[in-house]
């Protein structure tokens, strides 16, 4: 867990764009001639060198002395003291340059303002050296957390890591639960989504955060229940509630989830249409509720602005639903218009020979019901004339068919003879050709 949050910090840190060079105010142009400007070159010629013991003097006199007269003071301050925090190792002397630090940022803000900036670099600066002090973690994600709160879609990627990070530690230790994380959680990638533009860098901060919640399994669909739970009883008709709830379940692969289910059905009542009509019908046909599905499906073919070809690849779906929940003459209906919208609809005419077979029972006795293998067997013929991939399934359906067919003598008795034209009763009602299974 540790390794995990320490590499996520270290990426922070490494982020274009989390220096200490920015500047939230315009420096005192006349600073120079107001604190005797040899003080200023002296400290920042040592500071362009990379000299920081030498430009420490200058700069500390300054600090104390002058604490007002430039916003870069400070800046140059954190960038040295990260140098000597770096250079020295634990122990009295590293912890005092931590809390020098830290008063570098407290008089930043005292002096020039922009608590939201400076509270998250101060607060991602105590938890990179104070990460073993769950004391300080606490108050660096404080910091952290009002950063986001105050900056908003102004905040720094960096600083929506480490607050996710410093929350995680949190976690570990027992101090916070798994709702407060993945609050924390939902928060910086609700900023993240809605910042404006794209770049590579945000892509990157959300691939991080994104792997720091999954390694530490925080998104299970148990989570999401405790957490959506309450808002959902609360604010279940809130439309952005609905559509968050829906995304990050399909995202985290809950889709079995009754929650996911009914944040579906209650977006559909709020915004009815024809796709989200037709997608919790795919919902419920994968938990086998046919009766909702057969609803949803022919909500969803409601919509007179349709094409055709989505219409027939609905109403082919309608048919198998109904040719499940039993509802044959249903199913025929269905296939029927599918092909109506689609000529050459290979699956829709399969359908439709399923659902003359098994709607026979209708039809009388044994000869009768028998005549449905005709009609059906000229149903699988032409699907694989209309789609040649279904051309095995249909010869494997025309030989079952072909041993259904009547006896030569039950057919003479009927006053038929192999070729007559005969029309199939019931709700078949279709044209077909005599044949006997046992044809010369």
């Amino acid at each position: 867990m540790r390794i995990l949050i320490l590499s996520a910090l270290t990426m922070a840190f490494l982020q274009p764009g989390f220096s200490q060079d920015v500047l939230s105010t315009q420096e005192n142009n006349g600073s120079e001639d107001f604190i005797h400007g040899k003080l200023t070159s002296t400290y920042r010629e040592f500071f362009k060198q990379k000299d920081y013991d030498l430009a420490h003097e200058s700069w500390w006199t300054l600090f104390n002395d002058h604490p007002d007269v430039s916003e870069r003071l400070y800046v140059d301050g954190v960038t040295m003291y990260h140098n000597f925090i770096e250079n020295t190792p634990e122990g009295p002397a590293r912890n005092a340059m931590i809390d020098t630090m830290m008063l570098i940022y407290d008089q930043r803000m005292t002096f020039f303002g922009g608590e939201g900036n400076i509270l998250g670099r101060k607060g991602s600066d105590l938890l990179r050296y104070r990460s073993d002090e769950m004391e300080q973690v606490q108050a660096a994600y404080g910091m952290l957390k009002k950063s986001l709160d105050i900056e908003g879609l102004k905040s720094r990627e960096p600083v929506m890591i480490n607050c996710l990070a410093a929350g995680l530690l949190l976690c570990q230790a027992g101090v916070m639960d798994n709702n407060q994380v993945m609050a924390n959680y939902f928060l910086v990638t609700g900023l993240l989504d809605r910042q404006e533009g794209s770049n590579s860098r945000r892509e990157r901060t959300r691939a991080t955060i994104d792997g720091m919640i999954q390694k530490e399994n925080i998104l299970t669909c148990e989570g999401l229940d405790l957490y959506f739970g309450p808002q959902f009883e609360q604010d279940g008709k809130n439309p952005d509630l609905l559509e968050k709830i829906i995304q990050l379940y399909a995202s985290a692969g809950c889709r079995n989830s009754t929650l996911y289910t009914a944040a579906s059905e209650n977006l559909y009542k709020v915004d009815p249409g024809s796709e989200s009509a037709h997608k919790l019908a795919m919902l419920f046909i994968s938990r086998n509720d046919l009766e909702k599905a057969a609803w949803y499906l022919q909500m969803a073919l409601v919509d007179d602005k349709l094409s055709n070809e989505t219409r027939a690849e609905w109403l082919y779906k309608l048919s198998i639903v109904s040719l499940a929940k039993g509802e044959y003459c249903e199913a025929i209906v269905f296939a029927r218009e599918a092909l109506a919208n689609r000529h050459d609809y290979g699956e829709a005419y399969m359908a439709a020979g399923d659902a003359f077979i098994a709607s026979r029972d209708q039809l009388g006795d044994d000869f009768q019901q028998r005549t449905a293998y005709w009609a059906a067997a000229d149903m699988y013929r032409t699907a694989a004339e209309m789609d040649p991939a279904l051309a095995e399934e249909s010869s494997q359906k025309l030989a079952i068919c072909a041993a259904q067919y009547p006896h030569k003598e039950d057919i003479f008795f009927h006053d038929f003879k192999a070729g007559d034209n005969f029309r199939v009763g019931g709700c078949i009602m279709e044209n077909t050709t005599v044949r006997s299974r046992d044809a010369d």
